[in-house]
């Protein structure tokens, strides 16, 4: 008996451990591009990355950026705090797969759109989702080039949550870096833009789909002899019946 308690204590400690590891992981897969021009796919997570990038020396230092670990914000940066150089003009979300119908979409694009006061500059972003001021990188794109203040540099970032997100409204926050110092000198979230807070997200692995079971119909047709049997059964009992008693 004392051996089936440990037994069931450590298997309820093993579960317990389980379940806290798993919501306090998650990942995502994302594509950036600006116009017809695909910059880098990726799948970036809180444990692992795995990048697409073309090899070399010169994608070396974009290669270890992408394939860092998903950070984890619990601190807003706040926008006094970069530089006054670079901005985030405009940044919207656009929905896409909403898989079993709740209202909650894993898959999803954000287009943003950086300009500076340079003619010429390559940054690159960090993006992530926050719920509560705790927010969760879920992507960091390859390094870019704006243009001033172009509206033609528009990034997009298309992503499939994976895992790890569950259903709720939650906040988009743009961090950008310049590409050479890794300073940070923009910052974005639903504070600037109504449009980046309460979006309603949610990673893959909740997608409840309900599937209903098949139901089979199974009809016996005996014809008009499986009639007439029946009919004739009770006679049949009666006359045996009888017999056995005039015997």
């Amino acid at each position: 008996m004392k051996i089936s308690i440990v037994h069931s204590v450590l298997f309820s400690a093993i579960l317990c451990i389980s379940a806290q590891a798993s919501e306090s992981s998650w990942s995502a897969k994302s594509t950036d591009s600006q116009g017809d021009n695909t910059l880098s796919s990726s799948t970036k997570s809180s444990s692992t990355v795995k990048s697409n990038l073309p090899e070399g020396p010169q994608v070396s230092a974009k290669a270890t950026r992408q394939s860092q670990v998903a950070r984890k914000v619990d601190v807003r940066p706040a926008a006094r705090d970069v530089s006054q150089d670079y901005w985030v003009y405009d940044a919207y979300v656009t929905l896409h797969t909403d898989s079993d119908y709740d209202g909650f979409y894993h898959h999803f694009s954000l287009d943003f759109d950086i300009d500076s006061i340079y003619a010429h500059s390559e940054v690159y972003a960090r993006l992530y989702l926050g719920v509560d001021e705790t927010f969760r990188e879920y992507h960091t794109t390859s390094d870019f080039y704006i243009e001033g203040d172009s509206t033609h540099d528009q990034i997009t970032v298309e992503t499939e949550l994976l895992s790890g997100f569950y259903p709720d409204d939650y906040e988009f926050l743009i961090e950008v870096y310049d590409a050479y110092s890794n300073e940070l000198v923009a910052v974005y979230d639903g504070y600037n833009d109504a449009d980046l807070y309460l979006v309603s997200i949610e990673s893959q692995d909740k997608e409840v789909i309900y599937v209903e079971p098949d139901v089979v119909v199974i009809e016996a047709n005996g014809g008009s002899m499986g009639w007439l049997a029946l009919l004739l059964l009770p006679i049949l009992l009666v006359r045996l019946v009888n017999t056995s008693f005039i015997k």
